[in-house]
């Protein structure tokens, strides 16, 4: 990484001890812990763990896509995805000459899948249906996606009175969002799944990073000004990840 906070650095439990006389960085099921000495100041910290940003985003990176492939998704009947906090289940129907397409039935909890008869007369076929089932539905959520985390970012900026260069939806293996020193906020379109109060905590995370481009007391007082229990939602995400990752 550059020293200029051109990444983000990542969140990170930080760990004191008397007995200790070198700063060390470690990464655990993709949570970041600074082991340090008890007279080392923050800044001194605060500057490492900059340093290290790349290559600490690459080990959670790695074990994020570790934890993902333990869960491996079978996109089939009765398979359940998340959609706004919800679990809803796959509910696959087989119709003549029909294109592949999704619809959400939040009554009965469903995400239905209309797909051809076609896939139905062999395994190769099958496997081809799965792709099917899974490029669809990527599609489907990254839509929605777009449609809900461009409205919510806009009522929150009106809400915070903090003002973002510009907004991005995209993929990150191991992160909901990111923010640069130009403004610019990128959100990850797995957050879809999430109930809106989670999405909202990750909007304005990343918002006040563009006062603070950091991790510092201040920027979680910040955060906390606006989202009083921060915590509560990051219990949210790291307990449903498995659920969340799938691409």
């Amino acid at each position: 990484m550059q020293a200029k906070h051109s990444i983000q650095v990542p969140e990170y439990e930080l760990v004191r001890s008397a007995k200790r006389k070198t700063v060390s960085l470690q990464v655990k099921a993709s949570k970041v812990r600074v082991l340090a000495p008890a007279k080392v100041c923050q800044d001194e910290i605060t500057r490492l763990v900059s340093s290290k940003a790349e290559w600490l985003w690459r080990k959670i990176d790695e074990q994020q896509q570790l934890l993902s492939s333990k869960s491996e998704r079978q996109f089939c009947h009765d398979e359940l995805f998340y959609y706004l906090g919800t679990p809803y289940q796959l509910d696959i129907r087989f119709q003549e000459q029909c294109v592949t397409s999704i619809e959400l039935d939040a009554l009965a909890q469903k995400i239905i899948v209309n797909v051809a008869n076609s896939f139905l007369t062999d395994d190769f076929q099958q496997e081809k249906l799965q792709q099917q089932i899974k490029q669809k539905l990527q599609l489907w959520f990254i839509e929605q996606a777009n449609l809900v985390l461009t409205e919510r970012i806009v009522e929150l900026q009106q809400s915070t009175g903090i003002t973002m260069q510009s907004l991005k939806i995209r993929h990150y293996k191991s992160r909901w969002g990111s923010c640069d020193a130009k403004h610019r906020i990128n959100l990850n379109w797995l957050l879809i799944m999430a109930p809106v109060t989670v999405i909202d905590y990750v909007i304005i995370h990343e918002l006040c990073h563009i006062k603070h481009l950091n991790h510092s007391a201040k920027f979680w007082q910040l955060v906390k000004q606006f989202y009083p229990n921060p915590d509560s939602a990051k219990v949210w995400l790291t307990k449903h990840q498995a659920h969340l990752y799938w691409v």
